[in-house]
């Protein structure tokens, strides 16, 4: 959770004056609702809470903070820390019509801070919406981090019980961290959690263009047709047209075993050049997905751990976080990363070496890709697939010759899948007011609903899908929403266990 040094350098920026909130976010009426954890989901969250619940933007008191909405890119984040806000426009989760609600949400650090932090009951850093420095109307920007809250909710792409060992989070400059035990929750402390699984998330494989081009060069794929007898090319979208990788080939480099890019990689030119590896933060739910799927950790007898910001090779310093006391200050990731590739903002990429960088959220690992593009290099990660590339330099990569995507991960014939759970603390909802129990309860129940999913756009919907338990009937039947977004297999709330079919 390394947000100390960036996330919340921006938090001294406050703006000197506020502005008129749609609502009063403050008032002793309106249900404020504070979620930490999964950044991997953010736009579909977003998207719900803007779409199902307050009714979109024709609702007029709906306003999004730190983020920005349209029917085609779908909800995108600025920043870390976000909100949407609005006045009920009919009744929903349990609360009347005309109910104030305001719904925060810190992506920072990922999905363990949607599970210590809610435990313990921490406080973490939101969005001040009343002092945002920018934009009108219906959207605000420029909203510092300096609100404090202690989790009502927490999200993870994965079960809280998944976080232990290296899936726990470890930053020298966040004291809660330190507080956090290494071997993760106990049974006892996860009893009283109130843990439901609500939606799947499909996860995939990154890389950035220049990796992604010449991984169709040495496979052949310009060779390849695609389904309507078209000769592929690296703009093609056809499942026969896009580049693969072998999750042995991509166990090597994200276990940090690969010297250069000659797996993947027939061009001489740059597969010298530096290994970059796009990873997320201890403790990131997309990064504890992907140390199971590549290493079995920590399901496994014999774990493979991912590489570290400390298996880097590159001049600069390695930690942002761990330097931050020394050198780097309030280094914005940006600076960092071009720091780190070549030392300037178009390169030239390094040879010979290895850069490891931890990304507090999402959106920081496609910066990491966006500099090896700018840099003239290569570099791989992971990305949830809600997330598209939009005009950003990566794309995603077929796994094992599987596209990830909606269509084949809930048939089963794409296992990078898993379930995504929204938990509580029982003793703190408890205390809460039966207003912000009502939202807390409905809200659980409703996104996982279909119906709820089929509110997002089209890019914020490539990457979710609905439980088999969500809805009735045999696989793909039912209503509309139920055959695009219903899943047929499952791990049974166990992300340990394999796929399996249930539908």
């Amino acid at each position: 959770m390394k947000i100390r040094s960036i996330a919340l350098a921006a938090a001294a920026v406050a703006a000197s004056s506020a502005f008129a909130a749609p609502i009063n976010v403050d008032a002793p009426s309106t249900v404020r609702i504070y979620m930490s954890g999964a950044s991997a989901v953010r736009a579909a969250l977003g998207s719900v809470v803007l779409n199902d619940v307050c009714g979109g933007f024709a609702n007029s008191s709906a306003t999004v903070y730190n983020a920005t909405y349209d029917a085609a890119a779908g909800f995108k984040t600025l920043t870390n820390f976000w909100a949407v806000t609005c006045k009920l426009p009919a009744p929903k989760l349990g609360l009347a019509a005309g109910t104030d609600v305001a719904f925060f949400k810190s992506d920072a650090g990922g999905s363990a801070q949607g599970v210590f932090p809610v435990y313990f009951g921490t406080a973490r850093p939101f969005a001040e919406v009343t002092a945002c420095t920018t934009g009108s109307g219906q959207a605000f920007s420029g909203c510092p981090s300096t609100r404090t809250a202690v989790p009502t909710l927490g999200m993870s792409d994965v079960e809280p019980a998944m976080f232990k060992g290296f899936n726990v989070p470890s930053d020298p400059l966040d004291a809660d961290d330190d507080n956090y035990p290494a071997d993760g929750l106990s049974a006892a402390q996860i009893n009283a959690l109130q843990v439901t699984p609500v939606i799947q998330t499909v996860f995939g494989v990154a890389v950035n263009t220049n990796l992604y081009n010449d991984m169709f060069t040495k496979q052949g794929l310009s060779a390849v047709k695609d389904n309507a007898g078209v000769a592929c090319s690296v703009a093609s979208t056809d499942e026969q047209c896009i580049p693969s990788i072998g999750k042995a080939e991509a166990r090597t480099f994200f276990s940090g075993n690969a010297e250069d890019w000659k797996l993947i990689s027939s061009n001489a030119a740059k597969n010298a050049t530096q290994v970059n590896i796009c990873r997320r933060v201890n403790g990131s739910g997309t990064q504890a997905a992907a140390n199971l799927m590549f290493g079995d950790a920590p399901c496994g007898s014999s774990n493979t751990p991912p590489a570290a910001w400390d298996a880097s090779s590159s001049a600069a310093p390695d930690d942002m976080s761990a330097s931050a006391n020394t050198t780097l200050g309030n280094l914005t990731v940006s600076d960092y990363l071009i720091a780190n590739m070549g030392g300037a903002a178009n390169g030239p990429m390094p040879v010979g070496s290895k850069f490891v960088f931890e990304g507090p959220g999402t959106g920081d690992v496609v910066s990491c890709m966006n500099q090896a593009q700018k840099a003239d290099g290569y570099a791989i990660g992971h990305i949830s697939k809600e997330n598209a590339p939009g005009s950003n330099s990566w794309k995603h990569v077929r796994l094992e010759g599987a596209v990830p995507n909606g269509t084949n991960a809930k048939q089963g014939r794409y296992d990078y899948l898993f379930e995504s759970t929204i938990q509580y603390n029982k003793s703190a909802y408890a205390a809460l007011t039966s207003a912000q129990q009502s939202f807390i309860t409905g809200f659980t129940a409703e996104i996982a609903k279909p119906s709820a999913l089929n509110t997002l756009s089209s890019a914020n919907k490539a990457g979710v899908l609905a439980l088999p338990t969500s809805y009735k009937g045999a696989f793909g039947t039912g209503t509309a929403a139920e055959i695009a977004f219903g899943s047929r297999v499952n791990r049974g709330g166990n992300s340990c266990s394999p796929l399996a079919a249930v539908k």
